[in-house]
């Protein structure tokens, strides 16, 4: 079931190489690889007409397409450390156009699932889709609750402590002051129409989706997985 009668494709980005875990994608947690836990939620989503999965590795593209999910040979080049999730989709749109997967005019929505979030399920994911549907935006970005507000932050500049909003904002409670959310690298989805004309990942005026500090849980470090493999 697609959304307002347009495509829904889910993409996993899944390189091969990472800097703090070894081969983290396919990291064994309790018989299964870290990429499986996203992989099963786009798979059983029930607004996702396609699963691709963006790799320079052969292995992680061979379990995709045994896990029914449709490989996208990825370069190298765009899969270094220094190498961005725009250059990941721009690579991704000309894939589908080349392919004939598409029509170059064709829009869709794109659901962005980093492996890193694998507490987001089907669950989850068809409950951001829902909001979407329901609202009258066409982007989404889910979110969790800063611990900490950055109306307290300062910026040294010129060796001198500078508030980096207002300095009255310094002085007040923080429940007095707005709370403020952060990019938690769960689920970002978005018509490719918007991605295009904003050049990158549309962000202001998408439709908020919270997601609780445990679900928001982001693989970036051995603690990490430990911390996972306690929740299952």
């Amino acid at each position: 079931m697609g959304l307002r009668k347009l495509k829904v494709l889910a993409l996993i980005p899944a390189r091969s190489g990472s800097k703090g875990i070894k081969n983290k994608n396919m990291y064994p947690i309790n018989r299964r690889y870290l990429i499986d836990f996203t992989l099963e939620a786009a798979i059983s989503s029930s607004f996702v007409d396609h699963v691709y999965v963006s790799s320079d590795s052969k292995k992680i593209l061979d379990h995709a397409e045994e896990n029914l999910a449709l490989p996208v040979q990825r370069p190298s080049k765009f899969s270094k450390d220094t190498s961005t999730a725009t250059e990941v989709i721009y690579h991704f749109y000309d894939f589908l156009i080349s392919n004939d997967l598409i029509e170059r005019r064709e829009d869709f929505y794109l659901s962005y699932l980093q492996p890193t979030s694998p507490l987001r399920n089907s669950k989850i994911l068809d409950e951001s889709f829902s909001a979407l549907e329901k609202s009258n935006m066409d982007c989404l970005i889910s979110l969790v609750k800063d611990k900490q507000t950055p109306f307290k932050s300062f910026l040294i500049k010129d060796g001198l402590v500078q508030s980096l909003f207002k300095e009255s904002d310094t002085n007040k409670n923080r429940q007095d002051l707005q709370p403020t959310y952060r990019a938690n690298g769960a689920i970002y989805t978005f018509l490719i129409s918007e991605f295009l004309r904003n050049k990158g990942f549309p962000s202001n005026a998408s439709i908020p989706f919270i997601m609780s500090e445990e679900e928001s849980l982001d693989i970036d470090s051995y603690e990490d997985l430990d911390t996972l493999k306690s929740r299952l």
